[in-house]
């Protein structure tokens, strides 16, 4: 905001509310009366239907009573020799509950409540004298509160009568309070302002020419001196803006270039690191079955004397290392469709899979299974299988030719199954544990570097996690935890 640096300026503000200032206060100060009013009356309104309705109470205890008092009368007049025991403590006890839901009692009640507790104390031995001054003394404190009631009631309605005058009056002076309050503003607030509604159409026009002062009211003349010098401010500030404008815009157009070549090369970088993925990912998911059938085949081709089998089981040999090649160079899109979990037998899915193992297995690897018998988890079969073989095969494609143990540990603790694949090889190198898994990346020579990013990918999408770690002295340890729901197993007993 620009303000004028003569020190005895009248601020803007002031000059703009100052007319308004005493029809705001007027209008508050009765606002406030008037509800204040209005509040008072409510309160009074409301302690006098508080005792309203404290006599209604009353009245309705007695008459209570009194029906069970006359009830009374006539069961003697029947012939009956002492009242009802039962229907005396009621009328006890309406009395008694006169003080607490009546409101408090003056002395008048007080001593006609004591009378009245008198009497039915002699009406259990003389009921024919006690029961008819009872219901006397009764019908007086009835028609009292009887009494009561309508002053109290005329009391409200014509307190009512005034509230209602007080809200039509209000509702009356209010609307004429507002339209002096709007006259006001509009004569000394809105028309001025439409007078700036002009000038400021010339600024939105590029035009910074100042406005005369010569004919302006003293009043307005700081607000149109302020309003000068935010035009000369704004005049500058424009010319120092197309100046700043040009230069971002030649910079722009560099920056421009730049980035759109950066984002071309970035984009082919993009496109060949995920046909590169996927193709590797094809060919190392593809290569493991394969190379199974490939040694099983090789194992029957020592078995054969017929030469002509020997050269057909080489044929298909061959086929099988040129789709091992093909699929090294495969390059396709892939879409991933996750598999739905079910019923797993862990400790059957673990042993039929080290029975696969151990056909491809060299000798000289001792591959060892430790998994629970009933142990039973709602999982993706499948991706735990394809999971749990890749690091078996990792574990095996470790320890290389020297004689070694190759363990599969499984066991489920704190709502998840946990897998650990351990090792006697090398272990992994120290940029393999501060860096942590990625694709491509690997200590062998012979490696792709996908089957533990494959399996981590794997752990994410479910929610899990895996980690890996060096044992001591030597070998690799990794975790998979895999959230999953244990299924109990119940064993049915004869009866």
């Amino acid at each position: 905001m620009l303000r004028s640096k003569d020190p005895g300026a009248v601020p803007m503000k002031s000059i703009l509310l100052r007319p308004t200032w005493l029809v705001g206060i007027v209008f508050a100060l009765v606002l406030t009366l008037a509800l204040g009013t209005l509040s008072l009356f409510t309160w009074l309104d409301f302690k006098r239907i508080e005792s309203i309705r404290a006599h209604v109470n009353r009245t309705t205890l007695l008459e209570d009573s009194v029906v069970i008092l006359k009830d009374l009368q006539l069961r003697l007049a029947a012939g009956g020799r002492t009242p009802d025991p039962e229907k005396m403590r009621a009328v006890r006890a309406d009395l008694d509950q006169i003080p607490v839901k009546g409101g408090p009692v003056g002395s008048y009640t007080r001593e006609r409540l004591d009378q009245l507790k008198r009497l039915l104390a002699q009406a259990e031995t003389q009921p024919e004298a006690a029961l008819p001054a009872a219901l006397t003394l009764m019908g007086e404190m009835l028609e009292r509160e009887n009494r009561i009631q309508l002053e109290q009631l005329d009391t409200v309605y014509g307190y009512t009568k005034l509230d209602s005058q007080l809200a039509f009056a209000a509702l009356l002076g209010f609307p004429c309070l507002a339209l002096l309050t709007l006259w006001a503003l509009r004569q000394r607030v809105l028309r001025p302002i439409g007078d700036l509604r002009n000038f400021l159409s010339r600024l939105s026009n590029g035009d910074f020419a100042p406005v005369s002062v010569a004919r302006i009211d003293p009043i307005l003349l700081p607000l149109f001196e302020n309003y000068n010098q935010m035009v000369n401010r704004l005049e500058q500030l424009e010319q120092a803006n197309r100046q700043r404008t040009v230069s971002l815009e030649q910079e722009v157009r560099s920056a421009t270039q730049a980035l759109l070549q950066q984002q071309q090369s970035l984009a082919r970088t993009e496109r060949l690191a995920a046909a590169g993925e996927v193709s590797a990912t094809l060919a190392h998911e593809l290569r493991n079955p394969i190379a199974g059938i490939q040694v099983t085949l090789a194992n029957l081709r020592s078995e054969f004397r017929d030469p002509v089998l020997v050269e057909r089981m080489d044929l298909v040999i061959g086929e099988l290392n040129r789709i091992t090649r093909l699929l090294n160079a495969l390059l396709l899109q892939s879409r991933h469709v996750p598999e739905a979990p079910r019923p797993v037998s862990v400790n059957r899915l673990i042993q039929d899979l080290a029975t696969l193992i151990r056909y491809q297995l060299p000798p000289h690897i001792q591959l060892v299974t430790q998994v629970p018998d009933e142990l039973r988890c709602v999982l993706p079969e499948d991706a735990v299988r394809q999971a749990v073989l890749n690091l078996a095969l990792n574990s095996i494609a470790a320890v290389g030719d020297a004689p070694g143990q190759v363990t599969v540990r499984i066991d489920y603790r704190n709502a998840a199954l946990c897998i650990e694949v351990l090792d006697d090889g090398p272990g992994f190198d120290a940029m393999m544990l501060s860096g942590g898994v990625r694709a491509f990346v690997t200590s062998r020579e012979s490696g792709t570097g996908l089957g533990l990013a494959i399996v981590k990918r794997f752990a994410h999408d479910l929610g899990g996690e895996l980690a890996i770690a060096n044992r001591a002295p030597h070998g690799a340890h990794v975790t998979l935890r895999l959230p999953a729901v244990r299924e109990n197993v119940r064993h049915a007993t004869a009866d």
